[in-house]
């Protein structure tokens, strides 16, 4: 097993949770337009797209 550096370890580390933290994001805003189309049913909205 190779040596690796604590800045090397740190970054892994970094990465996981930015993936995990963008998987969970993808799943939440898609769960919230599935709700927005269900209850208006007006086309595909976007967050903060009132008018």
């Amino acid at each position: 097993m190779k040596e690796i550096s604590l800045l090397e370890m740190i970054g892994r580390s970094l990465a996981k949770i930015a993936a995990g933290a963008g998987v969970a994001a993808l799943v939440i805003w898609l769960v919230y337009v599935m709700l927005d189309i269900g209850h208006m049913q007006s086309g595909f909205t976007l967050p903060l797209s009132s008018y």
